[in-house]
């Protein structure tokens, strides 16, 4: 910093000076002669206090002749330094076109920058890093929740990682343990190594993308009911076991202006908490499906709310709904299972939970395994004549057969809810009736309306 000393106008002003110039890491200050004949011995206590060198300028030499003398070294040092960080990247990239992963590289360029840091997915699951690293659980929520990046954090400095699809809810994330910083809010050579991880994501992302691919096979036979030899190649395919133990889950993200793979790649993330490997694909409706093989021990609801609730900071105003069946043993199940987690997934949405099929009603799960065109039919066939009727009479005979069904077929006690008198609502019964050609008085037949207003929700 070349200063004539015009921004002083008594002693206490040095300190805020070279205050300023220590928090800006300023290597050294010039004191020019021209205002003051002199250095004053303030500005030299200031320096000596900061620990920043400090030179007089006397008035015959310019600031432009020390400019001229000085840059060809700072030039010098900075190619240097370039030669020796673009040494090192073609290093490492030909390390990792041979084979070497980030676990193994990371650490040690880490350790010849002079730093320690480590690689976190956004749930806080570790990627890579130094030794003894850090629990990512509350490193992970404060990436997710900070306004902006970079963002420190228990004396740990975060930045994000690039990569697919851009969002902080899959983006990887790199905790540097540091006390000094550069003006960019990272420590010097951070940005080397955040490099180092982005080129590791983006060779991941390639290998990702085949694995959706094969998944969105297995997706579409599924939705297509393709037959067992067709099914049992899709399941070999994604890697996974047909004799094995299958679980599937649905995921549906609303309520954010998120890329539109961003909920695979969130799905991909919590299943991890589940087992390394999973086959997700996108469905037809927006909802995006899960297939794990697991082992009966694993508690897979469990560990999924886990992995949710360590995402919610990163949700905002979104919702993250997920539905999971019950175990399902042999490829031949997999499609109850599927349908399984789908009603399940209906049951949560609208809000961020999980919930499982086990927790649902018995003839919830008997109505997920009816197939989506015989519930319509059935639906329509019994309930199509009253709502009809509701239209054109401006009538509420729907609304009153689930009431009369609700209080168990208690006259007065469904007048009451609805605020109608006995008679009235033994009338609008009787249209029910007529127009279906069902008799509530038989039990038969309740049940036949309780299930057709179930799926009519």
């Amino acid at each position: 910093m070349l200063t004539g000393m015009v921004w002083r106008r008594g002693p206490e002003d040095s300190e805020a000076f070279v205050a300023a110039c220590a928090a800006a890491k300023v290597t050294a200050i010039g004191a020019g002669d021209a205002v003051f004949g002199t250095v004053p011995p303030d500005l030299v206590e200031a320096c000596a206090r900061h620990r920043i060198p400090l030179f007089e300028v006397p008035v015959e030499v310019s600031f432009r002749e020390i400019v001229d003398a000085v840059n060809p070294s700072l030039w010098a040092q900075r190619a240097s330094g370039l030669a020796t960080v673009l040494g090192r990247q073609r290093g490492l990239v030909a390390a990792m076109a041979a084979g070497a992963r980030l676990a193994d590289l990371l650490s040690p360029v880490a350790a010849d920058l002079g730093l320690a840091c480590w690689v976190y997915s956004p749930t806080g699951r570790p990627i890579a890093g130094s030794d003894a690293a850090p629990p990512g659980g509350e490193l992970a929520r404060a990436f997710l929740g900070a306004t902006r990046l970079p963002a420190t954090a228990g004396g740990y400095t975060l930045t994000g990682v690039p990569g697919r699809p851009e969002h902080r809810l899959a983006s990887w994330f790199v905790a540097f343990s540091a006390e000094a910083a550069a003006p960019s809010g990272l420590p010097d050579g951070a940005e080397e190594l955040v490099s180092l991880v982005a080129l590791e994501r983006a060779q991941l992302d390639e290998v990702v993308r085949v694995e959706r691919r094969l998944a969105d096979g297995l997706g579409r036979q599924l939705a297509t009911g393709a037959g067992a030899a067709d099914l049992r190649a899709g399941v070999l395919s994604c890697g996974l076991e047909p004799e094995a133990t299958f679980v599937a889950v649905v995921a549906g993200l609303t309520g954010l202006r998120t890329p539109p793979d961003l909920t695979v790649a969130v799905l991909e993330e919590a299943l991890r908490a589940v087992c390394p490997h999973a086959a997700v694909t996108q469905l037809a409706d927006q909802a995006v499906l899960g297939i794990v093989t697991v082992a009966p021990e694993v508690d897979v609801p469990a560990a999924l709310r886990s992995a949710v609730e360590a995402l919610t900071p990163g949700l905002g105003s979104g919702r993250l709904a997920i539905g999971v069946s019950a175990p399902a043993v042999g490829l031949a199940t997999l499609p109850g299972a599927v349908a399984e987690a789908r009603h399940a997934h209906r049951s949560a949405s609208g809000r961020t939970a999980v919930v499982c099929s086990t927790e649902l009603a018995s003839h919830q799960l008997l109505l997920a395994r009816v197939p989506a065109d015989a519930r319509d039919a059935f639906r329509d066939r019994l309930l199509g004549p009253l709502v009809a009727y509701d239209k054109a009479h401006d009538a509420d005979l729907v609304r009153t057969l689930a009431e009369f069904l609700e209080c168990g077929g208690s006259w007065s006690r469904c007048a009451e809810r609805l605020h109608v008198h006995v008679n009235t609502l033994r009338y609008r019964i009787s249209r029910v009736e007529a127009l279906t050609g069902r008799d509530l008085g038989r039990f038969e037949d309740r049940v036949d309306f309780f299930l057709a207003l179930r799926l009519s929700r």
